[in-house]
């Protein structure tokens, strides 16, 4: 399996501490976010990483080679500005296995990997059910047979919560990539990577969910979630 790590964007809600970085490599707890990442990604199933960078590319490959990983590939995306479906398009020679796309600015501890890797059926979107959620936070709706059949921000009924990693395997990757660029088309250069998953399932596609509630994960966005997110890692995650 590939993972795909997005990270390209700013951050900047989180004000100064992004003048000279991209967002991955804000420091949490003394540790930029891309170390979270590519410490829950050492695993044995994983096999190569691609990580697609944009915001100050310089600063985040100067600091990935420090950690000298022959199987980690880096991409540039010049038009970063735009939604996370363009950050997705950059890289789309890197996906011709099945991967899990990912972003740069969660934090999940080890012991999700493998429970996420137990519950792969198909396209799995991780989601969860015991939070509550906001306006900022990405929603689910199932159907009756259990498929994802909505993911917005916006949705006012809604069963669940994305948690920001998506499973493709490679037996979908034609279907996942012509969505994109259906998507890409239809929603146009802002919209976010998570329309393709919507698109598919208004499609017919089956969008299978994988239930990571209970586990613990953290996103920083903000001042108040970076201190949030440092408060729990020093509790232990």
């Amino acid at each position: 399996m590939k993972a795909l790590i997005l990270a390209a964007g700013k951050g900047s809600r989180l004000g100064n501490m992004t003048l000279d970085r991209p967002k991955a490599m804000v420091n949490v707890s003394g540790r930029p976010l891309i170390d979270y990442v590519l410490d829950f990604l050492a695993h044995r199933e994983v096999k190569e990483i691609g990580i697609v960078g944009g915001y100050k590319f310089e600063v985040l490959t100067s600091y990935l080679r420090t950690y000298a990983l022959t199987h980690l590939r880096t991409y540039f995306n010049p038009n970063y500005n735009e939604g996370s479906i363009r950050t997705v398009m950059t890289a789309c020679d890197f996906l011709d296995d099945d991967f899990l796309l990912m972003n740069a600015d969660h934090i999940y501890p080890k012991r999700m990997l493998p429970s996420l890797l137990a519950q792969r059926h198909g396209i799995t979107a991780m989601c969860d059910y015991d939070r509550n959620l906001t306006g900022d936070d990405m929603k689910i709706k199932k159907g009756k047979d259990g498929y994802l059949i909505k993911i917005r921000k916006d949705l006012a009924d809604y069963d669940g919560g994305y948690i920001g990693m998506t499973y493709i395997p490679k037996t979908k990757l034609g279907a996942y990539k012509e969505a994109m660029a259906d998507s890409y088309k239809i929603y146009g250069a802002s919209s976010n990577v998570e329309a393709i998953l919507g698109h598919m399932a208004s499609s017919g596609h089956q969008i299978s969910i994988a239930d990571l509630g209970g586990q613990g994960w953290l996103e920083v966005d903000t001042p108040e979630d970076l201190k949030g997110a440092e408060a729990r890692i020093t509790k232990g995650l």
